[in-house]
């Protein structure tokens, strides 16, 4: 019989770990002291806030945004999904307020950033801080580095990403295309597609040293082009354009901004253009005779603000550019042409330089390039942020406010940041105007037998309203938009003039300035408001490429806007 082995202090020791590992020996009273600072720990952020702040609580503002308007709930299973809906919104409220305006987010967060920035080099889930200080939009880096946008995991993953409160995307950016290409081509317009690279993709040396040459791509990409092209669409890739620049010279993105350096759009714009001539048809035209003069401009960028750094402090210089401001032969800025053969769709990537209100000057971007190295007119409908489809919608609008909106249009020309690929929202857009009621009426089987309030050229009127409805409004600092305009629904609509008998209007407001929220920001639907209306096509030259909240339930929507003040008692 084997004799059992001698133990030793070592299996003393672990015999006896094994022993304690599952009981710990708390008293009473330790118990109740710990059970008493966990709990004062936790509530004293909130009750703090509720002494100090109590108005972070309030949620009956809408400051979220979220649409107010609901179909009737004429059943009781409805009226159940409307009030739980109601509740999660206000839960939703309740909590982003607090983790954006609570004192703590207010005054300790920046605190914290700054210390993880310098004392780590990190950034955020919103921005990440590269090399010598270049700042990089998260989405951005994730839309090169992540899974192919056309992955069927990927897209599978996205299309059920929605919930209670959110829609699920149209992840798939191809049916929404192709059937662009196709409207327009019923239309004889040609579409040039023109998916702009993102800043890591161009300039990955900023993230890592380790980083392979550029241009990156998603790991979709060539398929995407593929297709587009098999399928007969035409697809324009800035790409090596900017890869050939860079490797001769300067760096082509700002260190702290998502966007292009002038001189890189500047010689993507000569490049679009000899395409276009090349492959679409123009009519030959007398040349348009554009001249330029150069502006200095100085900016830390858009992506600063979403690092929320304490005010004067940030990891990235400050850039300086010139930018070349194209003037038609009056001396004036150049403006775009409803008459011009070539329509530009474009997002932040053709605003950067035309939109003052993003910092870096205006009439030297994009269209206003184009028209210089086309020498002839050039068409723009641009609207930052929602490239996948803001600006096919806004078209679709224009088109049912005014049917004969393309008539001149033989090319357009579609931008888009390439990171809406993988993360924009591809839903299908409408031209078809027959499809949708005219401005001046609303259809009798939405339950409003109304009039819609249309503006006219001159016309200028204060009003008095209900909001029925209105359009979200970001939070100051989560998006890489300084400016924001949204869309309400005015009903119920009286005032001075007793001829005035329309009952409704689509107007715009000014939501949030300079990363401020305005009054407007925090209307909720059921409110009464005082306006002073202006049409839209008044202002629209200078506010046409400001982000834009729409509205998407209603004839309304394709009501031609106006433009509103809010007008305080």
């Amino acid at each position: 019989m084997p004799t059992p082995p001698a133990h030793t202090p070592n299996d003393r020791r672990v015999a006896q770990a094994h022993a304690e590992v599952g009981r710990t020996a708390v008293s009473r009273s330790v118990a109740l002291v710990l059970t008493g600072v966990l709990f004062v720990a936790t509530a004293s952020v909130s009750l703090t806030q509720l002494w100090l702040e109590p108005q972070v609580w309030r949620v009956g503002s809408g400051a979220t945004g979220v649409p107010g308007h609901a179909p009737p709930a004429d059943t009781l299973v409805a009226q159940v999904v409307t009030r739980n809906r109601r509740l999660l919104e206000m839960i939703a409220t309740v909590t982003d307020q607090l983790d954006n305006e609570s004192l703590l987010a207010r005054h300790l967060r920046p605190v914290v950033q700054l210390l993880i920035t310098r004392l780590a080099g990190a950034g955020n889930e919103r921005v990440y801080v590269g090399r010598d200080g270049w700042l990089f939009f998260a989405n951005d880096v994730q839309h090169v580095v992540g899974a192919g946008f056309l992955d069927e995991a990927q897209l599978a993953r996205r299309a059920a990403s929605g919930n209670t409160l959110t829609a699920a995307p149209q992840p798939d950016p191809r049916p929404a295309l192709l059937a662009f290409n196709d409207a327009l081509a019923e239309r004889g317009i040609t579409l040039v597609l023109m998916p702009t690279p993102v800043k890591p993709a161009i300039h990955p040396e900023q993230l890592t040293s380790r980083a392979a040459g550029a241009p990156l791509r998603n790991l979709s990409f060539d398929q995407f082009r593929d297709e587009m092209q098999d399928a007969g669409v035409l697809l324009f890739d800035p790409a090596p354009v900017l890869a050939a620049t860079r490797a001769v010279g300067s760096p082509v993105y700002l260190s702290g901004d998502t966007h292009w350096r002038p001189h890189a759009m500047q010689a993507v714009t000569a490049a679009l253009a000899e395409f276009l001539e090349q492959e679409t048809t123009l009519v030959p035209r007398a040349q348009t005779a554009l001249a330029t003069r150069a502006v200095t401009v100085s900016n830390q960028g858009d992506t600063l603000g979403l690092l929320g750094l304490p005010p004067g402090w940030s990891p990235s210089a400050t850039d300086t550019v010139t930018t070349r401001q194209v003037t038609a032969p009056d001396g004036e800025v150049w403006q775009p042409s409803r008459r011009a053969e070539v329509l530009l769709l474009g997002d932040s990537f053709s605003n950067i330089y035309s939109v003052e209100s993003m910092g870096w000057g205006r009439g030297a971007g994009l269209a206003e390039h184009l028209s210089l190295a086309l020498a002839r007119p050039i068409d723009r409908v641009a609207q930052n942020d929602n490239g996948a489809f803001a600006t096919r919608d806004a078209l679709a609008r224009d088109l049912t406010r005014n049917p004969d909106r393309l008539a001149a249009t033989r090319v357009v020309v579609y931008q888009f940041a390439a990171r809406e690929l993988s993360q924009g929202d591809w839903r299908l857009v409408d031209l078809e105007t027959s499809s949708r009621s005219p401005s001046g009426t609303v259809s009798p089987d939405q339950g409003l037998a109304a009039t819609v309030l249309s503006p006219t050229p001159g016309r200028a009127l204060t009003v008095r309203g209900r909001i029925r409805q209105r359009a979200p409004t970001p939070r100051p600092g989560t998006v890489p938009y300084r400016d924001h305009i949204i869309a309400v629904e005015l009903v119920d609509i009286t005032g001075d003039n007793p001829t005035l008998e329309e009952s409704m209007a689509l107007v715009y407001l000014s939501s949030m300035e300079d990363n401020v929220w305005t009054p407007a920001a925090t209307l909720a639907a059921g409110a009464v408001v005082t306006l002073f209306l202006r049409p839209w096509d008044e202002v629209a030259q200078e506010r046409e490429g400001i982000t834009r909240g729409e509205l998407v339930e209603g004839d309304v929507i394709f009501a031609r806007p106006w433009w509103g003040e809010l007008v305080t008692p």
